[in-house]
Parts: C-alpha cells; structure tokens; sequence
C-alpha cells in the first residue's frame, strides 16, 4: 500500500511590491513502487506535481536527477497527438504546468514533492475534433487541494456534457479504472486521463 504525507500551508507571492492571489504551498512525500512491490506491476507510477513545481525542475532531466538517477527507469508523458508515449532518457521533454507524467522506478522510493497551485492556472482539456488531439484523451496533474474528491465529482465539474469518461492507472495490475464505472478516488499526487467530447479550459475547483 502506498503512503503519503501530506502537508498544506498558505503561501503569499509578493512581486515589485505587489500583492498577489495567495497560493497554496505543498509538501508531500510520494511513495514511488517499484515492480519488486506487490502493489506495483512493472514499477511505473502515475505522477502529478504542483502547478509551481519546486525551483529547478524544469523538464524531465531535472526531474529524473530530482527523483534519483539510480532509481529511476525512465519518465513519460501522454502524447496526445498521436496516442503515443515520449520517454526520458531519450526525448528530454520540457516539465509543463497541469500535465500528468509517469515514473517508472526499479526500487521502491519516497519522493519528496514540493511546490504550490496557481489558482489562475487554465488547464486546456482538447477534444478528437481538436487537430493536436488524437481521440479527446488528455493527461492532467490534478490540483492537490481541490474540492473534488472523486472521479464523479471531477466529471461533474468539468461538465457533464463535456467529458466522455476519466480513468486512473491501476499500478497493481497494469490496467485502467475508468469513470462513468468505478466511481474511485482521487489521491494528491497521482495524475489522471481525462476523455472530452469538446474543447474546453479547465480551472479546478480548490480549497
């Protein structure tokens, strides 16, 4: 079973003597499972960071450095426009707000994670009929104190008539959950696939 700390604190941005939003601030320590894990299939994990990752991470090298070089396998994104997958080492993909990734480890590793939300962060959620989309699918790093806690609430908010089904990666097996169907729960830290009908902007919901 995966553990995870979790802790949340206020944090105000002051730029040029200007006040802005106040942001949330996270700190949470990520389980990453190895294959060797009975939790885990083959080692890869979903993966969400905060909107304002921790200073330095900046695309997947530094991420893959950030998490351990002697740990990690590889690291993926979701790419949309053709339904294929684009891997670290290899394509040294840049780190990009509200985007899901996925960690695949060899040795079951805490990952401390650190950063906060920005609460004016438009996540752009593109459909089939969007030429940069190849069936609607798009993988989202899920704000870490929004309001909805699960897979229906989530659908429901981005709307009803605009999503056509949202799915989570199944460690354990290699498989998809997927909602409408299981109605499972959302996890700070974990990213999810979300399937629209139409091109919508999406801003989450948040404590």
């Amino acid at each position: 079973m995966r553990k995870r700390t979790f802790i949340v604190g206020a944090v105000a941005l002051l730029a040029v003597g200007a006040l802005f939003a106040s942001n949330m601030g996270f700190k949470i320590n990520y389980q990453l499972l190895s294959g060797s894990n009975a939790g885990s299939f083959n080692g890869t994990n979903a993966l969400a960071l905060p909107a304002n990752a921790q200073t330095g991470i900046t695309d997947a090298a530094t991420l893959y450095n950030d998490i351990g070089s002697a740990v990690v396998t590889n690291i993926q994104r979701y790419l949309e426009s053709n339904n294929g997958i684009e891997q670290y080492p290899g394509v040294n993909f840049s780190i990009t707000p509200g985007e899901g990734y996925f960690v695949k480890v060899n040795t079951d590793t805490n990952y401390i994670v650190v950063g906060s939300h920005d609460p004016s962060l438009g996540v752009s959620l593109e459909s089939g009929a969007n030429p940069n989309s190849f069936n609607g699918t798009n993988h989202i790093a899920y704000p870490y104190h929004s309001t909805a806690s699960t897979a229906s609430q989530l659908y429901n908010e981005i709307g009803s008539t605009v999503v056509t089904n949202i799915q989570r990666y199944v460690e354990s097996n290699n498989g998809i959950e997927q909602y409408p169907g299981v109605d499972f729960a959302l996890t700070p830290g974990e990213s999810y696939f979300v399937k629209v009908g139409v091109d919508v902007v999406w801003t989450a919901s948040h404590y």
